[in-house]
């Protein structure tokens, strides 16, 4: 049995309101690559949201924070720990490298499950 690769709509943080309620929060996660912002949800899987500012570059290096993101989180979603919401964004000063932000999403989303147990 396959498991889906997929990145489907349910899986993704869209509306402003969305975003501010996991801002609002103030728990977040970070390392050298990312950093994340979360809170807990409570439907059966995780969601992604992705804020990439316009300090990180120019539209092309963006959308390689983007496509990187994306990928990371379709590739690892049903290893991820589920019911949290969080927004990705990069760490100042950052390069894009796919197999950095992959290792990143898994260890600080192990990290702020952890965190959210401890809070809840």
């Amino acid at each position: 049995m396959s498991v889906s690769q997929t990145f489907p709509q349910r899986l993704r943080l869209k509306s402003p309101s969305q975003f501010a309620e996991v801002y609002a929060t103030g728990l977040f996660e970070a390392d050298q690559v990312l950093v994340i912002n979360l809170r807990a949800n409570s439907l059966p899987e995780s969601r992604m949201g992705l804020s990439i500012p316009k300090v990180c570059g120019n539209a092309p290096i963006r959308n390689l924070w983007k496509r990187y993101c994306r990928e990371a989180f379709r590739q690892q979603q049903h290893e991820l720990p589920k019911g949290i919401d969080f927004v990705i964004r990069p760490r100042k000063g950052a390069k894009p490298d796919s197999e950095a932000v992959a290792h990143s999403l898994h260890k600080l989303l192990q990290r702020a499950a952890s965190k959210l147990d401890r809070t809840s």
